[in-house]
């Protein structure tokens, strides 16, 4: 990873007149922990699970790639900048998003961001950000520069892992100008009043709940929604029982693993979130349906659970993959050098790992996708059920 060197430099100072919070660190989705840190830093305390429900909480997206290729699966509601657009909305913020393609530009928006607020949310592409060590490229993630050493020019940061990472301003710039597919950042830059947030309001609240249940419901095209969910089901199980070969059909699961369980926080991971926001929201609103919908959020946040069991399962090859990929993520997040290192050891286990995966699939292949079938039927019905009881809720019929 990136380390800064020894110039014995100091840090660009909080803008005159204000003293910011000190940084927060770690988090469990990238925007939402970025949009959290520049809140905190700038006076108000507010929860990532707060912030992903008022964003509009839960979706769903089947997103096809080349042929071939693993479908990339997204499960909060909506891409950026909509969700994030409306999280700034639920903090009373209206948020101005700079973009570029002019690299020199955006270092200087980026300057004039620090000058400002003595912080920056920026956009990058993973790929290019070294101590993420990511595989493939992924554009939308979102951390926060906390300055520059006035010497050297390398980049304090607060992102995902537990403890403050650096950068070198090029491998920041790089990962900013990133061209790569999905969501290419175009040095995506966040700018705000962030000391002007307020705590969310009863309406600010409803119209959260409303935008989850949209999302759900109401889906603009078959591949989003409780729509994308049964095709999902529909195609994950016929890719598994008999329609891909073993490397096909162990990538897919892999991914699929990945982008439920691993990425941002995956589909089970913002279920919980979820189920999180609607347990604080209830302090805010005095509504039954509220309270009742609590349970039901936490059986749905279980089924994915499952569902990314049934994907990996343990006692196989396959499940061997799975706390392989677990592992390598707990190791980055830790933040330390040394769980660094082990993070590059699990990685270089993971093409043995997969051959033996590969080997396993075609004794597994039909029980596979029987109980696939039914774990993300299992889900439908759960996101049903609670959508149902969230839409009037929010204001909806």
């Amino acid at each position: 990873m990136a380390t800064a060197p020894a110039t014995g430099g100091k840090e660009r100072q909080a803008p005159l007149g204000r003293k910011l919070r000190p940084p927060l660190f770690g988090g469990a989705h990238c925007e939402t922990s970025a949009f959290r840190k520049a809140l905190h830093a700038h006076g108000l305390d507010i929860s990532e699970e707060m912030l992903l429900g008022l964003g509009g909480g839960i979706g769903f997206m089947y997103v096809p790639k080349a042929p071939g290729m693993p479908p990339f699966l997204a499960t909060r509601n909506d891409p950026f900048p909509l969700f994030t657009r409306r999280m700034a909305t639920g903090v009373g913020l209206e948020l101005d998003i700079a973009t570029t393609t002019d690299p020199r530009a955006a270092g200087d928006q980026l300057a004039a961001e620090l000058d400002a607020h003595g912080l920056a949310v920026v956009y990058a592409d993973m790929h290019y950000l070294s101590y993420l060590s990511a595989e493939h490229h992924f554009g939308g993630h979102c951390l926060v520069v906390l300055g520059a050493d006035e010497e050297s020019g390398w980049l304090r940061i607060s992102d995902r892992p537990a403890r403050p990472r650096t950068l070198a301003p090029e491998e920041l710039a790089a990962a900013r100008a990133s061209r790569h597919q999905p969501f290419p950042p175009r040095h995506a830059l966040l700018r705000a009043p962030w000391d002007r947030a307020v705590p969310p309001t009863e309406d600010r609240i409803r119209s959260a709940l409303a935008a989850a249940a949209r999302a759900g419901l109401e889906p603009a095209n078959a591949a989003l929604g409780l729509q994308g969910l049964h095709m999902l089901a529909e195609r994950l199980v016929a890719t598994v029982r008999d329609s891909a070969t073993p490397e096909a059909v162990t990538d897919t699961l892999v991914q699929a693993f990945i982008d439920l369980h691993l990425a941002g926080t995956g589909g089970d991971g913002f279920r919980s979130m979820f189920h999180a926001f609607l347990d604080e929201a209830a302090a805010f609103l005095d509504d039954p349906r509220i309270t009742d919908a609590i349970p039901l959020a936490a059986a749905d946040a279980a089924a994915w659970q499952h569902l990314v069991a049934t994907l990996l399962p343990a006692g196989t090859a396959l499940g061997d993959l799975a706390d392989a990929h677990r592992a390598r993520e707990e190791h980055i997040l830790a933040g330390t050098p040394e769980r660094h290192v082990e993070a590059s050891a699990v990685v270089a286990r993971l093409p043995a790992l997969r051959e033996e995966a590969v080997a396993a699939v075609p004794e597994l292949r039909q029980d596979l996708a029987t109980a696939l079938h039914d774990a993300v039927h299992d889900i439908i019905g759960h996101e049903t059920r609670l959508l149902h009881l969230l839409a009037p809720a929010g204001g909806g019929q």
